[in-house]
This record gives C-alpha cells, sequence and structure tokens, in this order.
C-alpha cells in the first residue's frame, strides 16, 4: 500500500479494531502511541539535497540487507537463524515494550524486530552525538505488517529538540529525517493493522546520522604586528583555517575545550585577516575578520615600590596596568605577579635579609619590558638579647656576645658606664669604672639600623 493510502487509513484503521474486537481498554496504550506517531508525521516531501547520497544510500543497503532475512527460515524458535543474523544485523531484545526498557539502535547495523502479539510495541533509541540529520529508515518482510514507525522525544514530549522534515518512501522502504540537537530520542514501532502476525512477519529498523550544521563563527584574540602566534576559541576539535587574501598562511586543530593557537609569519599592520572553523562533517562556520593592528611598542613606566624591610613577607607597589610585575633578587627571580586593572601589585616574596637590593620591572601584553626599580630590604628586626660573662667588684670591663658590628651599651641604672662594638665574631669587651657587689648592671646591643635590644642583665659578684 502505498505511503499516503497508508497514512489516511491508519488512525481510523486501529479505532476500527478496538471497537469491533471490544478490547479498547487493553490497546489504549497501542492506541495512544499510534495516535502520536501518525501526529508526529506528515505528507511533507523530503527537500533535494538534504542529505548526502551517500548516507541515503548506506541506510539503504542496511535496510535491504535487513529485509533478505525473509530468506530464512524463521519460525517460533530458530536459534541458528538468529545467530547467522548477528554478524549482519541485531536482533530487538525483549522485553523492549516502552521508552525505559527501549534496545539500542546502532548505526552500523539494522535491527529486526517481531510485533507479537497484539497490540505489541516495541521500542528503541538512538544518541545524537551532535547538532544534525537523524535518518531512521524501515521495512518489513510481510504483507501482514502496516509498520508505523517515528523519532520522538522521550513520552513523546516536545521540547523543540526534534523537527520532522519530511520522508521517502517505496513500496518496500520508508526513510524519515528529522533535524535533531544533540541528545537521546526514542524510536516506537508499532504495527498499525495489528492483524495476527506469524513469527516470519519481521521489520527491519536502521538510523544514520549526518552533521549538517556548521560551527559557530571563531573568537580571535588581539593580533599585532608583532605577533608569531594567532589564537582564540571555536568548536572543540574543528580544524581553524587562517588566510591572508586568498593564501592560506596557517591551520590547526582546537582542542577539546575550543582553544586554538597556530604560528604565523609576522603580518604588517592594516592586513586582514580571514579565520573559519571547520568540523569533521566539512561543515564550515561564517568567517571572522581580524585586522592586524599595529604593535605597542611603549615601554610601561618605572614600577614604584613600597618599603620592604626584613620582615616582610610581601612587596608591593605600582606598575601599568594589567602589567606583568617580576621581582628579582640580584638575577634570581623571587616572584612574578600581574598588576591590576588600576595599577597596584602585591605579591609574597621569601623574608629577605636587611641590606639585600630588591629589582622590579613591569611588561605590557606586547612584551614591553620597563625600566628597572629597586629597594633596599630595611633593617627592622632588633638584635638578639646580648649575653653577660660573669662581673666581679674587681672587674674593670664587661664581656660577653651580642649581634656582630653591634653597639653594646653597659648601664647601671640610668648611668652608662661604657659601651663597645661587637667583633666579626660577635664578641664584645666594654671598659667600665669598679663596681660594688650587688649592683645590677645592663646590657643592651644596638645594630646599624638603630634597633635595640632587649636588656641582658648581671648582678656584680664579690668575687
Amino acid at each position: 500500500m502505498g505511503k499516503k493510502t497508508r497514512f489516511a487509513l491508519i488512525f481510523s484503521g486501529i479505532l476500527a479494531l478496538s471497537v469491533s474486537t471490544g478490547t479498547t481498554l487493553a490497546n489504549t496504550g497501542h492506541t495512544d502511541a499510534a495516535k502520536k506517531l501518525t501526529d508526529l508525521q506528515k505528507e511533507i516531501p523530503i527537500e533535494q539535497g538534504i542529505l548526502k547520497s551517500s548516507v541515503i544510500q548506506q541506510l539503504e543497503t542496511q535496510l535491504h540487507k535487513g529485509l533478505s532475512i525473509q530468506n530464512y527460515p524463521f519460525s517460533e524458535v530458530n536459534a541458528s537463524a538468529v545467530n547467522k543474523a548477528a554478524s549482519d544485523y541485531l536482533w530487538e531484545q525483549e522485553p523492549n515494550d516502552s521508552f525505559n526498557f527501549a534496545d539500542q539502535l546502532s548505526y552500523s547495523k539494522a535491527t529486526v524486530g517481531q510485533l507479537m502479539p497484539y497490540y505489541d510495541m516495541d521500542f528503541y533509541k538512538v544518541k545524537v552525538p551532535s547538532n544534525g540529520i537523524l535518518a531512521v529508515g524501515g521495512g518489513t518482510t510481510s504483507y501482514e505488517i502496516d509498520l508505523l514507525f517515528a523519532a520522538a522525544e522521550k513520552e513523546f514530549g516536545e521540547t523543540g529538540k526534534l523537527e520532522y522534515l519530511g520522508s521517502d518512501y517505496d513500496d518496500e522502504l520508508e526513510i524519515q529525517f528529522y533535524q535533531a540537537k544533540a541528545g537521546t530520542y526514542y524510536v516506537p514501532v508499532l504495527d498499525a493493522d495489528d492483524y495476527s502476525n506469524s513469527p516470519s512477519d519481521l521489520y527491519i529498523i536502521a538510523t544514520s546520522f549526518l552533521d549538517n550544521v556548521a560551527p559557530s563563527k571563531p573568537t580571535v584574540n588581539a593580533f599585532d604586528d608583532n605577533d608569531t602566534a594567532i589564537s582564540g576559541k571555536a568548536e572543540a576539535n574543528s580544524t581553524i583555517t587562517v588566510k591572508n587574501g586568498s593564501k592560506v598562511i596557517a591551520t590547526t586543530k582546537t582542542a577539546a575545550s575550543g582553544t586554538f593557537s597556530a604560528k604565523i609569519a609576522v603580518q604588517k599592520a592594516g592586513v586582514k585577516l580571514v579565520v573559519t572553523a571547520e568540523d569533521s562533517a566539512k561543515n564550515k562556520s561564517a568567517a571572522v575578520t581580524v585586522t592586524v593592528k599595529v604593535a605597542d611598542k611603549t615601554a610601561p613606566a618605572k614600577p614604584t615600590i613600597n618599603k620592604v624591610d626584613n620582615n616582610d613577607a610581601v612587596i608591593s607597589g605600582k606598575a601599568e596596568a594589567s602589567s606583568t610585575v617580576t621581582v628579582k633578587n640580584n638575577s634570581k627571580v623571587i616572584a612574578t605577579t600581574k598588576a591590576t586593572a588600576s595599577g597596584t601589585f602585591s605579591v609574597k616574596i621569601p623574608v629577605q635579609k636587611a641590606g639585600a637590593i630588591l629589582t622590579v620591572n613591569a611588561k605590557d601584553q606586547s612584551g614591553n619590558i620597563s625600566s628597572t626599580a629597586s629597594v633596599t630590604v630595611v633593617d627592622v628586626v632588633a638584635p638578639p638579647l646580648p649575653t653577660i660573662n660573669k662581673v666581679t667588684i674587681k672587674d674593670l670591663k664587661v664581656t660577653g656576645k651580642a649581634e656582630v658590628s653591634s653597639t653594646v651599651t653597659i648601664k647601671a641604672g640610668n648611668t652608662v658606664l661604657g659601651s663597645a662594638k661587637a667583633d666579626a665574631k660577635g664578641t664584645y669587651s666594654v671598659k667600665i669604672k669598679a663596681q660594688k657587689a650587688g649592683v645590677t648592671i645592663e646590657a643592651t646591643a644596638k645594630d646599624k639600623a638603630g634597633n635595640v635590644s632587649k636588656k641582658a642583665t648581671k648582678v656584680v659578684a664579690k668575687k
């Protein structure tokens, strides 16, 4: 029966069958599914060129291969035939009578199934890997089956992800075409006339997919006449082509994240580069044009640096907005950071020794480097507590240890008894007048930066 005639009779035939058999309640699900399938399909002739002929041929080959199963002597149980079929196509796996128990369809092999007993419905699912055209083909080996099938969203939902484009058919086969967004879809199958079928009354279902959706236009990062690489973002795993006029100057493939970077020769300012993305199905994006800018050849101003002392674990200051700030101690890089949009920077550094000279420069996005600013690490740490050796009433000097090169001062109360400088080994010797027994003397150490230690004390002994 022709497709156009068949569609006109399908639903009325099912309703008549329901009433005549008195099983309206029993086959409600079957009838509802039939109605939804007929509603999904309209008499839309498929547009020429909507699918490549090779895709249709592949689908027809799968279907015709499946239809050849009628040459096998199928019966209720025919294990040898099923095993033979398994190498050429798939066989439906029961139970598959609902969306939740749908069998998985393969793009490489057709699936053969039976519609038994009365009101049997089979459900299949197919995964669409990306936006494109889903083709679903079906046919039957038997005049007893008026095959009805369609692609649908789960539970016949309508979210706009699946658009019926039309169908093509002959006396044996029907192929339906859908524009689909990436996702999983379902193919319910049933016998529209639902007369008694035998095990040899078989149907075949096959699917094919064509990515016909071009990638979005790439985005390209700013590019100037000093750059030797062009970068940006486009569809993941697409091929990027960069042209100067008609000449291809670079090709590369985007990463799984969609980013790309391709080396190119330095281009003149004002030149217009054309960038496109092409996916694996040869769909090409719209072109984006990038004008090569004049490179920024002006170095940033010299950074300013806030005071740094030998107790600080952070260095801060100001530099050109968004420039990269590098901090060195001699030739060793001890920190890098990026200045904020307002031009401030702050970065952690290891605590530095007093007197160390730190240098800082800023590099802008064009690679221009500022002149170097420097800062000397200030000593703000007091010397450690000095030590005092034993002092008796006969001693005319006080000895002990203190920070190297620090100045040690000896007092008795508010009276300064004397002072001296600790040597390179940290020992000191301060001349004093002889003190009475029981007098408490104090010692402090002051470094070159003027930081004074805490007081050390010693009581003068008789002997």
